[in-house]
């Protein structure tokens, strides 16, 4: 980054930082989930299928998630095979079934919020909210302005 950019370096050590955090969140989210019988990114996967409670399918997950379809795909098929979740007809579109979670899912998840509340109380003692908030708020602002970024160099491309 030039250095004629003022906040250039402090927005490298938050990007830096972010991704330092990312690895620890799942690295949490392993220990969070040891002996549940799910990996953390199935948590992730059941959890956002579960997110409204309407079921909906794959591909609506994905795009939730920011994730491709294949992989969000790959996932909820070992939930299915685990009966977490089913697979059900979708009247709108014959090919793409609709995802819902099951009460086994349901209770899993129940199970797991309460092993995150936890840990999320632990961590966050030692921090206030307004301190937490502004900078999630930080962080969403950064995110889309990144984004908006991305959609400028997209259009200078074409």
């Amino acid at each position: 980054m030039p250095a004629s950019l003022p906040h250039g370096s402090a927005l490298n050590e938050l990007m830096r930082e972010s991704f330092l955090l990312n690895r620890s969140l799942l690295e949490a989210a392993q220990q969070l989930t040891e002996r549940s019988g799910v990996t953390g990114t199935q948590w992730g996967v059941l959890a956002a299928l579960d997110f409204g409670g309407d079921p909906r399918t794959v591909a609506e997950t994905a795009r939730r998630m920011g994730l491709t379809r294949q992989s969000v795909q790959r996932v909820t098929d070992v939930l299915a095979d685990n009966n977490l979740v089913k697979y059900l007809p979708n009247p709108a579109d014959k090919r793409a079934k609709l995802v819902e979670v099951t009460p086994a899912g349901r209770a899993l998840l129940k199970q797991l919020e309460q092993r995150q509340h936890a840990w999320v109380a632990g961590v966050a003692s030692s921090h206030s909210d307004s301190d937490i908030n502004a900078a999630a708020q930080l962080v969403k602002n950064i995110r889309q302005r990144i984004s908006k970024q991305s959609e400028i160099i997209l259009a200078a491309d074409t």
